[in-house]
């Protein structure tokens, strides 16, 4: 196996994420949730990728985190209002403050439709294509197997301290940075998983349910601060919506608690000593030909 197999197979999949983004990106009048869902998705996934290049490459990976983000913020809002409007029929609040929240909802998106009138997708499509183009020209001559596993172990113990974190001070902020760093990694576990299968696709799918259960509460938390900024509701029904948030959410932390504690059991040391055997003795080894890989693999559906 060639020493920067498993770094070309990382650059291949990042290459292929941003360049499936670019052609995805959703033109003014084609916000579908779920066109929009799989582009911040693959955008997500891109970031989680770059990440691994951090430390090895440096800046022009720091850019293309930085460009990532600032592409899938262009989306992000017609992403929140679809999520809130589910979340409001889940909770089943009275009539009235269902019907005045999917009221506020409706007047969110129209004026968000507005915005993107004047927009078009060609800019960011652009943007993530020239991102492609710069990526295929990094120089991976000297990063081997050890800089991926350090990096996705920096991953895993920057989780492991937010989530120690975000438990001990029970703040909804701190939990929201903690799943950054948990979906970080699903999707990278996810990545290398050809090399042991069995062990790390367990893995990430046990991460993206940890992660479903942090998204599920941070989405709960931003229908809240909505409905508090833009609901319009009289004091009892806001405090009433307030209990049901915080029923559903002391559910969804003990959930995730629970996980937190399965998932990171390891120490990072650990942690890294066994990423490591397996992308050193794999079960398939990345395909690569003098220029790049063959096959990347596939990380886990969300």
């Amino acid at each position: 196996m060639r020493s920067d197999a498993w770094p070309q197979h990382c650059r291949a999949a990042l290459v292929r994420s941003v360049g499936a983004a670019a052609a995805e990106f959703p033109a003014p009048g084609e916000d579908a949730p779920k066109r929009v869902h799989n582009v911040r998705k693959t955008l997500k996934e891109a970031r989680a990728i770059a990440r691994l290049f951090l430390e090895c490459v440096g800046e022009p990976a720091r850019v293309t985190i930085t460009a990532l983000a600032a592409t899938r913020r262009q989306i992000g809002r017609a992403r929140d209002l679809d999520v809130m409007g589910t979340r409001v029929r889940r909770l089943e609040p009275a009539p009235e403050v269902a019907d005045a929240l999917m009221a506020a909802i409706s007047r969110e998106r129209e004026a968000a439709e507005r915005a993107r009138r004047g927009l078009s997708a060609s800019a960011p499509r652009a943007r993530l294509n020239a991102i492609v183009r710069r990526v295929e020209g990094w120089d991976l001559s000297a990063i081997g197997t050890d800089e991926i596993v350090a990096a996705v172990a920096r991953t895993y113990r920057q989780a492991r301290r937010r989530g120690r974190l975000a438990f001990e001070i029970d703040d909804p902020v701190a939990l929201h940075a903690f799943r950054a760093r948990v979906v970080d990694l699903r999707y990278q576990l996810g990545l290398l998983s050809c090399a042991w299968p069995e062990a790390l696709n367990a893995q990430a799918e046990a991460l993206n349910d940890l992660r479903e259960a942090l998204g599920d509460f941070n989405d709960l938390h931003v229908l809240e601060a909505f409905a508090v900024e833009h609901g319009e509701l009289p004091a009892p029904a806001m405090a009433e919506l307030g209990e049901r948030v915080a029923s559903k959410q002391r559910k969804l932390k003990r959930r995730a608690h629970v996980e937190f504690d399965r998932l990171f059991a390891e120490t990072t040391s650990a942690f890294a000593a066994r990423l490591a055997a397996y992308l050193e003795h794999p079960v398939t080894e990345p395909r690569v030909t003098e220029d790049e890989p063959a096959d990347a693999g596939a990380a886990p559906a969300a």
